[in-house]
C-alpha cells in the first residue's frame, strides 16, 4: 500500500497540528515497514524532518516539499488575523497539480489530507480519482452566545457566521467534485453532528486529531505533597480561550472563601498585547500574588510542571481538541474545562466538565464552583486524573490511532476493487 499524506503543518517534536502532521505518517512508517509512506508539506521544517527520518531509520518514509512562490507568500502570517489562512488556502490551490503528478508517478493508492483540516477550504483530494480520507476535520464548533461579552468584535462577527452555518454548503460542494471513495473524520462530536448531513452518504466518524507517544511521557511517581494548590494553563490568551473568565472565577471563589494557598501559572502567553490584557485581569482580580505569567517554556519542563500540578485548566469556549489537555491527562493531571467542542470527545469521568448554559453569570459561577470543589476534594480530584490517564492510554496513543487509520485504508481499498 502506498499512502500520500497532505500535511501542511508537519514538524517532529511539536504538538498540535505540526505534531499530528509528523506523528501519524512517521508512526505508520515505523509500524508497517512493508508500506511506502509519502508526505507532502512545506520546507520550513525540512532540516528537522530529515534529522528525524535518519534518527528513526524511516527508510520507507518519503517527504516532498512544496512552497508558495515568494511573490505570493504573505510573510507576516503570524502577526495577522488572516495571513495564515491566506497562505494555507493558496497552498492548497497551487499544490493541486503537483499532487496529481505525485499520485501518477508513484502510483499512490490513498490520499489522506491530514493537516490543516477545515471544511471551508479546498483540498487536492477532492479532485483525485483515488480513495480519499479527509480529517480529522474541525471548524464547525461554535461559541455559546452567552460568552460574547468576553469576545473581541471581530471574533463575534466570525461566530455569527459560524452559527448560521451557511458555509457548510461549501463543504458539500467540495465533496461533489469527484465520485472517488471517501471517508470523513471529524475531530469532535459537534463537528460530526453538523457536517455529517453534508457528506452525501460517504462514511463519517468521530476521531480526535490529537495523540501522543507514551515514550515521550515520563513515568511519574507519587507527586511530592505541597501546601499550595497549583493550577496550570498552557496556551495563548486569545479571547475565546476563556482565560479572563478563569481568572474572574478564581477571584470570585478563592477570595470569597479566604483561600490564599493557591498558585496560577499561565504558560505560553508570548505576545505583548495578550500579556497586557492578562495583567489587567490579574490586577482587577487582586491576583498579583497568586498569578505567574510565563511567556515560553520548553515542553520537557511543561511536562514536569503538569505532572506535579494539582489541576490543569482549559477554559476555552470552543476548540477542535487541546494538546495541553491530552498531555495533562497522560500524566494523570486532572483538567477542568467547559463541556464544549474539543473536550466533548473525552468521557465525562475523565475530565471535570462544566455544562455550558445560556447565562454568562451561571457559566462563571459553575466554573468557580468546580474550582472550589477541586481545591476541597484532592482525593476525588486525583481519581479523575487517573481516569483521564487510563482513557488516553487506551484510545489516544499514536499507535492506537494508526491502527484505526489502517482499518479505514483497507476498507477504502476494498471498496475500490
Amino acid at each position: 500500500m502506498k499512502i500520500l499524506f497532505s500535511a501542511y503543518a508537519c514538524e517532529p517534536g511539536m504538538g498540535s497540528e505540526p505534531g499530528v502532521g509528523w506523528n501519524v505518517p512517521a508512526t505508520i512508517a515505523a509500524k508497517y515497514k512493508e508500506m511506502q509512506i509519502f508526505v507532502l508539506t512545506r520546507s520550513r521544517s525540512r532540516e528537522k524532518i530529515d534529522i528525524a527520518i535518519h534518527q528513526q531509520n524511516l527508510c520507507n518514509l518519503h517527504v516532498m516539499y512544496y512552497d508558495i512562490p515568494k511573490v505570493l507568500y504573505y510573510e507576516k502570517e503570524y502577526g495577522s488575523r488572516w495571513g495564515e489562512q491566506y497562505n494555507y488556502i493558496l497552498w492548497q490551490i497551487l499544490v493541486r497539480r503537483y499532487v496529481r503528478r505525485i499520485v501518477k508517478e508513484y502510483e499512490i493508492d490513498i490520499f489522506h489530507h491530514l493537516t490543516f483540516n477545515q471544511y471551508r477550504t479546498p483540498s487536492p483530494g477532492f479532485y483525485l480519482d483515488i480513495p480519499f480520507v479527509y480529517g480529522p476535520v474541525g471548524g464547525a464548533e461554535t461559541i455559546n452566545p452567552s460568552f460574547d461579552r468576553d469576545l473581541a468584535s471581530h471574533t463575534q462577527q466570525k461566530e455569527k457566521i459560524r452559527r448560521k452555518g451557511y458555509d457548510l454548503r461549501l463543504f458539500k460542494w467540495w465533496i461533489g467534485r469527484r465520485n472517488n471513495p471517501k471517508v470523513f473524520l471529524f475531530s469532535t462530536q459537534e463537528n460530526y453532528r453538523k457536517m455529517k448531513p453534508y457528506c452525501k452518504g460517504h462514511e463519517a466518524e468521530v476521531l480526535p486529531a490529537i495523540g501522543f507517544s507514551p515514550k515521550d511521557i515520563p513515568q511519574i511517581g507519587e507527586p511530592e505533597k505541597t501546601d499550595t494548590f497549583e493550577m496550570i494553563y498552557a496556551g495563548r490568551a486569545l479571547d475565546w480561550k476563556g482565560v479572563k473568565l478563569f481568572l474572574n472565577a478564581a477571584d470570585m471563589v478563592f477570595h470569597k472563601e479566604g483561600i490564599k494557598d493557591f498558585k496560577i501559572k499561565l504558560i505560553g502567553i508570548r505576545f505583548e498585547a495578550e500579556q497586557k490584557a492578562v495583567r489587567s485581569w490579574v490586577t482587577r482580580g487582586r491576583l498579583e500574588n497568586n498569578v505567574e505569567i510565563i511567556p515560553f517554556m520548553e515542553r520537557d519542563k511543561l511536562i514536569d510542571l503538569l505532572a506535579k500540578a494539582s489541576l490543569s485548566v482549559y477554559p476555552a469556549f470552543r476548540d477542535s481538541g487541546s494538546m495541553s489537555v491530552l498531555e495533562a491527562s497522560a500524566l494523570g493531571c486532572p483538567t477542568i474545562c467547559f463541556d464544549a467542542g474539543g473536550q466533548d470527545a473525552f468521557p465525562d469521568e475523565a475530565l471535570m466538565k462544566i455544562r455550558v448554559t445560556d447565562s454568562y453569570d451561571e457559566n462563571l459561577r459553575g466554573f468557580a464552583s468546580k474550582l472550589l470543589w477541586a481545591y476541597r476534594h484532592p482525593d476525588e480530584l486525583k481519581a479523575i486524573g487517573q481516569n483521564a490517564r487510563a482513557y488516553v492510554y487506551n484510545h489516544l496513543t499514536w499507535e492506537k490511532k494508526v491502527e484505526h487509520y489502517m482499518e479505514i485504508y483497507q476498507n477504502l481499498l476494498e471498496k475500490r476493487v
